[in-house]
């Protein structure tokens, strides 16, 4: 008897009431793949996410499994929709927001780790055409070293045999599963979303555990709408 996979839902975070007056802090097709695909494991109690945004997906593992989450993000606009947004949802007792980089994060609570760390990391470690909007830019775009710090922050801050969730780039996927292999990250689950079957992937989801080998099992496909 084979496997059993979940079917996605589109629609996991509507229950949640979010901030959109800034368009910065929009909820995208990622936020929603990456909130519907983080299941932890039993027993967690705690989860960081690197690069919070205007904080859904902290926001709605708190509502959802009690988890108490810590979110980093650079843009202070967003951190402060976050912390609003946390107080809508009445989960502001379980969220904390912080207005800071990953590195200054690493220097600064070098003692902290976590059950669960999750990402949604900029897709562009490759060269593309850069947006004139210098916010999105810093959302979206990375290099190998900005690359390097994301998952040495998962591997720092994980507790040994914690989970991570990130959401890639397909181009990225395979520096990425380096990177992270690199930090004694074994990954076990890969699931690709496309915008049709028929057409190529858009987005890649993966999972895996500190201190682990990798063995990797690719789920079917998602068809986002």
């Amino acid at each position: 008897m084979g496997m059993s996979f979940r079917e996605f839902d589109p629609h996991v975070l509507e229950r949640l009431k979010l901030d959109f007056t800034s368009p910065h802090a929009r909820v995208n097709h990622g936020t929603v793949l990456l909130s519907w695909f983080i299941d932890p494991p039993k027993g967690s109690r705690t989860v960081l996410e690197l690069g919070s945004g205007s904080g859904a997906i902290s926001i709605f593992l708190a509502k959802t499994f009690g988890l108490k989450a810590t979110g980093l993000e650079i843009d202070r606009n967003l951190r402060d929709i976050s912390v609003k947004n946390s107080y809508s949802n009445c989960v502001q007792e379980l969220t904390t927001f912080i207005n800071c980089n990953i590195e200054e994060y690493l220097r600064d609570k070098s003692e902290e780790v976590y059950d669960v760390v999750i990402a949604n990391p900029p897709h562009f470690v490759h060269s593309g055409v850069e947006s004139p909007d210098e916010r999105r830019n810093i959302a979206r775009r990375t290099d190998r070293e900005s690359a390097r710090i994301f998952a040495f922050a998962t591997g720092r801050l994980l507790k040994n045999r914690g989970a991570f969730f990130f959401l890639l780039h397909p181009r990225d996927m395979t520096k990425w599963f380096r990177l992270l292999e690199d930090q004694g990250l074994g990954i076990h689950r890969v699931r690709f979303a496309h915008g049709s079957l028929d057409k190529q992937a858009q987005l890649v989801l993966l999972s895996g555990r500190k201190g682990s080998s990798s063995e990797v099992v690719v789920e079917p496909p998602i068809e986002m709408r």
